[in-house]
């Protein structure tokens, strides 16, 4: 079979330094027959210059989510394969060629793999949140393993299925795969198959990305009742234990030893099940610290979330 023609979509917006660099690592690919479409969000810095200077195609959107600035890159794209990755993704140069290589098998959908970090380039900071994902394991179901900056679909079956919901605000790649699943399309992950993201640098970092992903999971729990689960529910509920346990302090200090206790207890002992998980015991000053940040902004945006009216 003959070559594939693949388009590479970028959503981005004000990341030109980040989006020069995922550029120049697609320009050094050994597979050269693809093109690259750049959806930009209005981008007030060097975007447009950047993306012109690689050669990429440059499409502006408007709907403000990664789902629908991914959709409107589709719309544009010429490939028979849409592959979709992040502007803060640089790639091994087999990258598009293992992608072409899998779609030839005709029956296969969707292919995706990994995403990992740059061991050699990634702050302590960012190797101590990839620990976190080290030690998750293999997830059960194959659309949780398909990772939004690292998936590859079928142009045909992409627009039939009328791509991610624009209206979500995140993880419109799980709820796509979903859907696709249920309908029995062939989806493949591939471990072999991998990007390199960069993870959150800082805690602000860490705790805005966090507190987006609670908002995001309970506009999908909105949407869909079958996303809900366990994960959702104990970081806020531990919000709400922490602010009883508080206010019950104030006339009696033993409940402030107990919660205290308790939350140490648990932090101390996550991060000691996950670096052992992830064989990472030199992360563990700074794991602790990681996990209550990420829990506890995660719980507030879930908290958030609930209470937020839908327009």
């Amino acid at each position: 079979m003959g070559k594939v023609p693949i388009s590479v979509i970028i959503p981005t917006k004000n990341n030109a330094e980040l989006l020069e660099k995922c550029l120049s690592s697609l320009a050094k690919q050994d597979f050269r027959d693809f093109e690259v479409i750049v959806v930009d969000g209005h981008s007030t810095d060097a975007t447009p210059k950047i993306a012109k200077k690689y050669g990429a195609k440059l499409v502006y959107e408007d709907f403000g989510t990664r789902g629908g600035a991914c959709n409107v890159g589709a719309e544009h794209a010429k490939g028979k394969i849409l592959v979709f990755t992040d502007d803060d993704c640089t790639f091994p140069a087999s990258w598009v060629k293992k992608i072409n290589a899998a779609f030839e098998d005709r029956d296969l959908d969707v292919f995706g793999g990994d995403d990992i970090i740059d061991e050699k380039k990634a702050s302590y900071f960012e190797r101590t949140l990839f620990q976190i994902d080290k030690s998750k394991g293999t997830p059960k179901h194959l659309q949780k393993r398909l990772r939004g900056c690292n998936t590859s679909y079928r142009k045909s079956i992409f627009s039939s299925e009328k791509g991610f919901n624009p209206k979500l605000t995140g993880i419109e790649d799980t709820e796509l795969h979903h859907r696709l699943a249920k309908k029995n399309y062939k989806m493949r992950f591939d471990p072999g198959l991998y990007v390199y993201h960069k993870r959150r640098p800082n805690f602000r970092a860490l705790f805005k990305r966090m507190f987006t992903n609670g908002m995001s999971r309970i506009q999908l729990i909105k949407h869909d009742r079958a996303f809900l689960s366990l994960m959702d529910v104990t970081p806020p509920l531990a919000i709400i234990f922490t602010i009883v346990m508080l206010c019950l302090s104030i006339f009696n200090l033993v409940y402030f030893w107990i919660w205290l206790g308790l939350g140490i207890a648990y932090f101390v002992a996550k991060s000691l099940f996950i670096a052992t998980r992830a064989r990472g015991f030199r992360y563990l000053p700074l794991l602790p610290f990681v996990l209550l940040v990420r829990e506890f902004s995660f719980g507030l945006g879930v908290l958030c979330g609930v209470f937020k009216v839908d327009e």
